[in-house]
């Protein structure tokens, strides 16, 4: 293990994440960033035109800018996933004794990662969240062979194709608008009797329905995705009969889930799985923190993410100074 003890790790780097660690660089904490990847989601939202300063922009190019911004301050990743966070406990001589250590070394945290094994003063969580799975069989075997979470992403690829989009809430409405001036039709399929049009903009919906390119199928279960080295299909039940749709392209778009299955019994989760701050950013366990999408705050936007990581970060600061 490293012998070093952080003031702070901060666990991904999405805009909440990157935010936290400009903010500890800032303060010249002794921190340490442990991510998987740089950008997170945002690098798949193909255009951004409310974050101020920067309207008009894809989000790979936003986080393009966040990188520089990074390097700037000359912040480095520990690139890898964390398995496990636990409190740090007395140590043992070789008689097997306990040694008594002090109470303030006895609040810091052990982080084990992908990359390593550190133990810091405090921790910001910041991991994001990713795309929903359907969990049917053929989804893995033929995921970037014609099976996508990602219409903005490789929507193009599908250009004068027939397409299926899963999903008839947020992401899916989008995601057909989005393919609407690329495919050539477009089924979209959604489980329940109905769209869920809530948290849509109405010209969008507007247009999907008016649309001759889409045909909206409810009660709509999908079963399999059909293939050989590409997608070419998928079935799905719908009144309890299975029905079979011929597609050069599945576009999965059911949602989102929280990067936090590693939190689980350690720091309380709401029923989606988000974990429960304060407005001080503070979870259920003294000295953790977290920020974004990971959290229970309603709104994922990356603007309010940015906001909420620097938050978080001086909340954390606040925590290490009262130490």
């Amino acid at each position: 293990m490293n012998t070093m003890v952080y003031d702070l790790i901060i666990i991904g780097a999405g805009p909440a994440g990157i935010s936290a660690c400009l903010y500890a660089a800032r303060q010249k904490l002794k921190f340490l960033c442990v991510t998987k990847d740089i950008g997170g989601l945002a690098n798949f939202i193909p255009e951004i035109d409310t974050y101020l300063g920067y309207h008009y922009m894809s989000g790979f190019e936003l986080v393009k800018k966040f990188r520089e911004h990074l390097r700037d301050y000359g912040v480095q990743a520990c690139v890898g996933g964390v398995k496990s966070i636990q409190k740090t406990r007395a140590e043992r001589s070789p008689t097997g004794r306990s040694r008594t250590r002090s109470a303030r070394e006895r609040k810091n945290f052990l982080v084990t990662a992908d990359c390593g094994r550190y133990e810091t003063k405090s921790i910001l969580i910041a991991t994001g969240r990713g795309f929903k799975k359907l969990s049917v069989k053929g989804e893995a075997e033929f995921e970037n062979k014609g099976l996508s979470h990602c219409a903005a992403c490789d929507g193009p690829l599908f250009k004068d194709k027939v397409v299926a989009v899963i999903g008839g809430g947020k992401s899916g409405l989008l995601s057909a608008m989005f393919l609407l001036k690329i495919a050539k039709k477009i089924y979209l399929l959604e489980k329940n009797p109905r769209l869920s049009e809530s948290h849509v903009n109405p010209d969008v919906i507007s247009a999907i329905k008016k649309s001759k390119k889409v045909e909206i199928i409810t009660n709509a279960n999908t079963t399999e995705i059909l293939g050989n080295k590409f997608v070419t299909g998928l079935n799905y039940k719908q009144n309890e009969k299975t029905k079979t749709l011929n597609v050069g392209g599945v576009f999965v778009e059911i949602g989102y889930v929280p990067h936090n299955d590693f939190l689980k019994g350690f720091v309380k989760l709401n029923a989606r799985g988000e974990i429960i701050i304060n407005k001080e950013n503070e979870t259920s366990v003294r000295g953790i923190f977290a920020a974004g999408d990971c959290t229970d705050v309603q709104e994922k936007q990356v603007i309010v993410a940015a906001g909420e990581g620097a938050k978080a970060c001086l909340s954390a600061l606040t925590y290490i100074m009262e130490q």
